[in-house]
């Protein structure tokens, strides 16, 4: 190093200062491909469940559907002849969304239906699953993809049993869903959003049977999905993702979502959404080879200029370009050398290192984002929308300190619904999620902006009152309470009885319990208030422990 002349130092120099940013360049291609891979799961994890959405609302949408026809089941069964005008009549109303729809007796012959007329010979159901499903589990189905006997047009059929007063099966009312209208999704205006980078959606049945695909390719409507790997995966239960070799030895990226459950846990349709591997790595690769490409050149030209170059004209852009370089490295992405555009070469080596400090600050963002949305699930209930148990801790944690600092009381109202568990044993759980719902739209009704409430589990909830004394929590208790009660709720055409909940209240002055404390003495009132007849308040002063219980 002695013997060697300045220019041989610079030139040296720069060549150095090249190699970290190559490999700067060369570790950030390998984040971007891993950011790449990681943001096309997201986007068609995305896309598989907005794709779902749409089946989903049609299978809810017959589902109300038959529920409203089988509450004329005695009516239309009084009459074969008025039943099949009435079905025909009906039809039109469905805006070309059905191909059938009418009522099938226990067994298995059709009453009467919008296509089978009254002196037609009656064609008979009950070897089809979607009809024996809704028999042997009494709930609603959706069947798998068939060819109708009687129309001879391809769908799917929908089932909802109607039973009589003593439990037993009366009729049941089905529909049959045109398949065209899972096509309307490839021809919604979000085309390009859906299908770009080559992604391809795929609808089947329980069976791994084709009901659509856009862009069309060579899985045809009404034959197995023609991928064995794919259907070997589909075969592990849940939604997910994976890698798979297409028909055409491509390696694609797959998402999978199910779109409604049947009666025997089985989702009855299932939505695949995928992408060509090589696609997702496109720009990381191309900007890794041009980026390769472009140093390369630059640093001879680099040399060039510092063999013959002078310290203003050389040294001092190179330290400029070190310094961002190592600012990016050590993840100050919103560093920029501020060269603006040009054709000289280190103005070009500074362009193209901030276009890539940009593209690495953006993805930084979106992957804060992300996180950002993983957190709120995480910390929201996913039935009735509310924060959950985790998110309970954090706030009420949150609200003792500020009630601390500005000497504030502080009300926490623990409810639970009465004779929950029966509601489940006799109507099911599907009954209790409804009774969930309509009691939470009916806290949120009554509470403050500035209230915190958290579903603390099962049939419990938490409402965190801050600056609350006693006459404004038992004030908001009783609006909660009545709220319940005034609830009116039916499920399956039955009325589900009058809903009421128990409530405990804590209140506290001195602040000097902890947040687990206080829901543990508001759940000692709420108890309190079980054992006193329900539908009841009781509050306890969490300073002394002294009850006073209002009803």
């Amino acid at each position: 190093m002695k013997n060697l002349s300045a220019r041989a130092r610079i030139a040296l120099l720069v060549i150095a200062s090249a190699l970290p940013i190559l490999a700067l360049v060369i570790y950030s291609s390998f984040m971007q491909r891993e950011a790449a891979e990681r943001d096309e799961q997201q986007e068609l994890r995305l896309i598989a469940e907005l794709v779902a959405k749409r089946p989903e609302q049609l299978m809810e949408s017959a589902h109300q559907l038959l529920i409203a026809i089988g509450s004329q089941g005695d009516h239309l069964l009084a009459d074969r002849m008025e039943c099949h005008l009435y079905f025909r009549r009906l039809l039109p109303e469905g805006g070309g969304l059905y191909r059938a729809m009418g009522l099938t007796l226990p067994s298995g012959d059709v009453f009467c239906s919008s296509t089978v007329s009254n002196s037609g010979g009656s064609a008979n159901v009950r070897d089809r699953p979607y009809f024996r499903m809704a028999v042997e589990s009494g709930k609603f189905s959706v069947g798998e993809y068939q060819v109708g006997r009687v129309t001879g047009s391809s769908g799917i059929n929908f089932a909802y049993p109607v039973m009589n007063p003593d439990g037993s099966l009366k009729v049941v009312a089905f529909a049959g869903l045109n398949i065209d209208t899972f096509i309307e999704q490839g021809e919604s205006r979000r085309e390009g959003l859906l299908y770009a980078l080559g992604r391809v959606v795929t609808i089947l049945d329980r069976n791994s049977i084709v009901l659509a695909q856009y862009p069309r390719g060579r899985a045809r409507v009404g034959e197995k999905y023609p991928n064995t790997r794919v259907v070997e995966a589909l075969s592990q239960p849940g939604n997910g993702m994976f890698t798979a070799m297409d028909q055409d030895a491509v390696s694609r990226l797959y998402a999978v979502e199910n779109a409604g459950m049947n009666p025997d846990g089985v989702a009855p349709l299932r939505v695949i959404v995928s992408t060509p591997s090589q696609m997702i790595f496109a720009a990381a690769n191309q900007t890794l080879r041009r980026t390769a490409f472009g140093i390369l050149a630059i640093t001879i030209l680099l040399v060039v200029v510092a063999w013959f170059g002078a310290e203003a004209l050389v040294l001092r852009r190179v330290r400029t370009l070190l310094e961002v370089a190592d600012r990016i490295r050590t993840g100050d992405l919103a560093a920029r050398t501020g060269f603006g555009e040009g054709d000289e070469e280190l103005t070009r080596l500074g362009s193209a290192l901030d276009s890539m400090a940009q593209e690495l600050q953006i993805r930084d963002g979106e992957l804060q984002n992300a996180l950002q949305r993983l957190n709120h699930q995480a910390a929201t209930d996913q039935l009735t929308g509310l924060p959950n148990r985790r998110y309970l801790w954090e706030a009420l944690g949150a609200e003792l300190m500020r009630a601390r600092r500005k000497q504030t009381p502080l009300a926490v109202i623990m409810l639970d619904i009465d004779h929950f568990k029966q509601v489940n044993d006799r109507w099911g759980h599907e009954a209790g999620d409804l009774v969930l719902k309509n009691v939470t739209y009916a806290i949120r009704a009554v509470v403050r902006g500035s209230d915190i409430v958290a579903r603390h589990g099962g049939e419990e909830f938490v409402i965190v009152l801050p600056e609350a004394l006693e006459e404004i929590a038992l004030a908001r208790a009783e609006a909660v309470r009545s709220a319940i009660a005034a609830l009116q709720l039916t499920y399956g055409g039955e009325s589900l009885g009058t809903i009421t909940a128990s409530f405990g209240v804590a209140i506290t002055r001195k602040l000097s319990e902890t947040a687990e404390g206080l829901v543990r003495i508001s759940d000692q009132a709420m108890y309190e208030a079980k054992q006193g007849g329900r539908n009841r308040i009781v509050i306890k002063n969490a300073d002394t422990g002294i009850l006073d219980t209002a009803t």
